[in-house]
């Protein structure tokens, strides 16, 4: 398929696509006329990296996976410490991302204590379920 047809096919912009095959994460054949040729291959590879990105997956981690899973160099006890250890990167991204809450939750009750010993009116925001001062 060319260019054009895996852009719809994935949904995933032309220059994206020359980029994650400038990268390797895709491959393209070269036909005589020297336009792209994509397999169907590169609409799966496609979808692993829309899956990859979402849950937290870097480019270059992306490309790695793929090297190893077209190579067969990864077996599943691999495949697991990866995942883990991605987990793992989330877990301290979680903890140090409820450490910021809390500290940013007790600088707006501050704010909102301050706020009315001023006489100063405590305005809720819609959709956000907290206050903020005028």
């Amino acid at each position: 398929m060319n260019i054009g047809e895996l852009e719809r096919r994935s949904g995933i912009g032309r220059h994206a696509l020359r980029y994650y095959e400038q990268l390797g994460l895709i491959v393209a054949h070269r036909q005589a006329n020297n336009y792209r040729s994509y397999s169907d291959q590169a609409v799966v590879d496609l979808a692993f990296i829309q899956n990859a990105q979402g849950v937290g997956f870097s480019l270059a981690e992306i490309g790695d996976i793929l090297a190893a899973k077209r190579g067969n160099t990864i077996n599943c006890a691999q495949g697991a410490a990866l995942v883990a250890s991605k987990m793992a990167e989330i877990q301290s991204k979680i903890t140090t991302l409820q450490a910021t809450y809390v500290f940013l939750e007790a600088e707006r009750v501050k704010l909102e204590a301050s706020a009315i010993a001023l006489g100063q009116t405590i305005v809720h925001l819609p959709g956000h379920g907290h206050a903020a001062t005028q």
